[in-house]
């Protein structure tokens, strides 16, 4: 009773609450600030401005926006304080971006020299953006350009280069100092060398795509896919982005097999004789027939190789084989001059075993270096 509080007044007390409108004015009113300060909302949701959750506040209006709950005369504020609040590209892209905008402040950005003088961050993300200009929104086009990239410059934008001493051979070679290793900033790359070359195994690690390391880029996401199956034992989520482009871009095997069959695939399809390491390469893959993965023997198959019998001659264009697959022969190859292990478990080898010399022969002839052609040996 001392509070004037009286029985008929308790059943129908009520807390007092704050209506929406003056929980947005506050909250506008922050925002408002912030924009006066850094000039946009692109505010982190865990980011607090005075006190205040700023960056909660502003998630929660993207999300009544999303659900098309937010009134129209609410986001018209919004818009008038920043019109990019509420980016249909998401809120990271954005925040990199002003960032980047204020490391360009008191620069001009040159594209074909790869963005000399901004931090290495900053270079990598506008060689990124530049790699994928074309899949870019309109909105985030504008904005590059508001940053001085333009379509033109984007087209001819390339990576920073430096001369650098390799330290077990003493030799000097450019590398790539400034390039994003992303696999957004690649796959555009990747994309056109392998509608180029048919694939991506032609790529050796020194291999360079209109200006790009490809083969340097490829390694690293080799490095990236094994480094993510030891530590969830999950395949790598881009994986299927390159197994697209080329099955075999991370065979489980060595990287420098590929390599090599691929030169012996080409001189078979060619009808070219085979070169000297490529035959004695081939005599290798016979040798150790029985530790290869039953992929390796079957590309092997298609090059006329059946198995592990040891050849008086190998013929540069065998007669074709039936019911042998003929569509690994279509898969490229990947050979980066350095190299991991596949993320895929190669098979357990085997005993090698030695195939029985014939009843007629002590010992098989010497085989030829001459690789003969199948129109020679009828001839004779």
């Amino acid at each position: 009773m001392q509070l004037g509080i009286t029985a008929a007044d308790a059943p129908t007390a009520r807390p007092r609450r704050v209506t929406q409108q003056a929980s947005f004015d506050a909250g506008l009113d922050h925002a408002r600030s912030y924009a006066a300060q850094h000039g946009h909302l692109a505010v982190p949701r865990n980011a607090n401005h005075h006190g205040y959750r700023l960056g909660t506040w502003l998630a929660h209006q993207r999300q009544r926006a999303a659900n098309g709950r937010l009134p129209n005369h609410r986001a018209e504020a919004l818009d008038g304080l920043d019109s990019w609040w509420n980016p249909s590209w998401g809120l990271p892209w954005q925040i990199a971006y002003h960032a980047v905008r204020n490391e360009i402040h008191g620069h001009i950005p040159d594209a074909a020299a790869g963005f000399p003088g901004l931090p290495p961050a900053a270079t990598r993300w506008l060689l990124t953006q530049c790699t994928n200009y074309g899949d870019l929104h309109p909105g985030q086009q504008e904005l590059l350009t508001g940053l001085g990239v333009t379509p033109q410059d984007a087209h001819a934008a390339r990576p920073q280069r430096e001369t650098r001493t390799r330290r077990r051979t003493g030799t000097n070679g450019p590398r790539p100092t400034t390039v994003s290793s992303s696999i957004d900033g690649g796959l555009p790359y990747a994309r056109s060398y392998a509608h180029t070359h048919g694939g991506l195994g032609t790529a050796h690690y020194t291999t360079e795509h209109n200006g790009f390391p490809l083969g340097w880029w490829l390694y690293e996401q080799r490095k990236r896919a094994v480094a993510h199956l030891r530590r969830t034992g999950r395949p790598w989520p881009h994986d299927t982005q390159l197994t697209t482009l080329d099955p075999w871009w991370n065979p489980p095997w060595r990287a420098s097999w590929n390599h090599s069959y691929h030169q012996a695939h080409t001189h078979h399809t060619t009808g070219r004789p085979f070169p000297g390491t490529t035959t004695k390469w081939i005599r290798t893959q016979q040798r150790t027939w029985n530790q290869l993965h039953p992929h390796q023997q079957h590309l092997l198959t298609t090059l006329g190789i059946p198995g592990p019998t040891p050849l008086i001659s190998y013929n540069s264009r065998p007669t074709k084989l039936t019911h042998q697959p003929t569509e690994l022969t279509k898969a490229p190859t990947t050979t980066p001059k350095q190299e991991t292990h596949s993320s895929h478990t190669p098979p357990t080898p085997s005993p090698q075993t030695t195939p029985n010399p014939s009843p007629t022969h002590s010992t098989p002839p010497t085989p030829t270096n001459q690789l003969t052609n199948p129109a020679q040996h009828t001839q004779h």
